[in-house]
Formats: structure tokens, sequence, C-alpha cells
């Protein structure tokens, strides 16, 4: 008579856990890592692009002289990916790129100039309210 063995079920379950936690552990040190990026090539375009930190200066000045004005700054994607930047002083809005070069301006007596541009995203970097 032939003797059939038979792993119980609780083996083969161990077995399954095993091969799980070891494909976890392989895979984990894969892990992608992601350069940062540097907008403009700066760290922080606040503090790194001397017209932006100019900007940011003299909007500070003017709301610290008692001036009512709210003003955002937005990091912007626009066009192949580039970087520009939106300053919004709420009825008009006036767009730069990296170098501080005034690509468009909306609102205002202007109007509309800046659909050509194609934004595709904005991040606040920077608010002040007064």
């Amino acid at each position: 008579m032939k003797t059939i063995l038979r792993k119980p079920l609780w083996f083969t379950v161990i077995a399954m856990l095993c091969l799980v936690v070891v494909t976890l552990f392989a895979t984990s040190g894969c892990e992608k890592s992601e350069i940062p990026h540097k907008t403009c090539n700066v760290e922080n375009p606040l503090t790194d692009l001397p017209w932006l930190k100019s900007k940011v200066n003299e909007i500070t000045l003017i709301v610290q002289s008692g001036n009512p004005l709210s003003v955002s700054i937005y990091q912007c994607v626009y066009g192949d990916e580039e970087t520009g930047f939106l300053v919004d002083k709420g009825n008009t809005k006036s767009f730069y790129n990296c170098n501080g070069e005034l690509l468009c301006i909306m609102g205002g007596f202007a109007g509309e100039t800046c659909s050509e541009l194609n934004i595709v995203s904005q991040e606040l970097i920077w608010k002040i309210n007064n």
C-alpha cells in the first residue's frame, strides 16, 4: 500500500506567508529616489531669485505703511514644463518667468493676455493681507 504524504493546511499557509514576507523585504530596498526639484535652478525662489525677493520686499513695505493690499504669489508650471510666477493683486495678475521678465497681465485695463501661456498648475508660495 502506498502512503501519500499530504502537507497540512497550516504548513501551506506558513509557506505562503514566508514567501510574501521575503518578497516585501526584497522589494523594499528598491525605492525610487527622487531628485529634489529645483525651481529656476534655485532652492527657494522667494529668497534666491533677486527680482522676486525685491518684489516681496516692495509689497511688504507697501502693506506695512498702512496701504490696504492683498497679494498672493503662485509658483506655476506653464507651456513645456517651464516655471513661472503669478503675482495676484486681486483685480490684476502679472505673470513672470524665472528671469523676472513680465510675460503677460490679466485683468485691469489690459484684459486677458495670458491665455496662450497654457498655465497647467499653480501653488501658493507667499501671501500677505492687509
